[in-house]
């Protein structure tokens, strides 16, 4: 699936090859192939775990299928671009600059969010109470629909995923900047 949208910048990107799912396994037919300049995934990490993080201090959902950003940072860290993504602290400072320009947000308790603090070593992946459980029905809503496919695990199995994506996230944040 491809997505397009303007809410980054979309750098880092590079060219990738891009073709069907269904290449190869019909018999006599080709499928149309693309090489589209597309945002690299370290990007796309940290774009998604930030907006995990205001979600997480907001408390509140923005709409339905909104879990889905930590079902996708799941699958990143099972790709190893959450690693990756870890490394690149520069990447992280240029995501949090940028939503900090263009996407001023503020914490339920009306404090301005920092995505500084966010990707610097306090990035928040779990929401609590009343949001958990708001994110769990609309998990469960994605599950039901069919959105997930094969690859959707129990919640609170993600849950417990994207704690420990969050505490990597924030160890290497503190291991990095002390040998910068």
């Amino acid at each position: 699936m491809l997505e397009f949208g303007a809410r980054s910048t979309g750098e880092p990107a590079s060219i990738r090859d891009v073709t069907c799912d269904a290449s190869g396994l019909i018999e006599g037919v080709t499928f149309p192939t693309a090489r589209p300049r597309v945002m690299h995934a370290e990007r796309t990490f940290w774009e998604k775990a930030t907006a995990i993080h205001v979600f997480c201090l907001q408390n509140r959902l923005r709409g339905s299928r909104f879990a889905r950003h930590w079902h996708d940072i799941v699958r990143l860290d099972d790709a190893g671009t959450a690693t990756s993504a870890f490394a690149d602290r520069a990447l992280a400072r240029n995501v949090a600059n940028h939503k900090g320009m263009f996407f001023a947000e503020k914490a339920a308790d009306g404090t301005p969010i920092d995505y500084e603090v966010a990707v610097n070593g306090s990035l928040q992946l779990v929401p609590a109470d009343e949001a958990l459980s708001a994110l769990q029905q609309d998990y469960g809503q994605m599950v039901d629909d069919g959105l997930l496919l094969e690859d959707a695990e129990p919640f609170e199995a993600l849950i417990d995923r994207c704690a420990d994506i969050a505490r990597r996230a924030n160890l290497a944040a503190h291991t990095r900047r002390d040998v910068c």
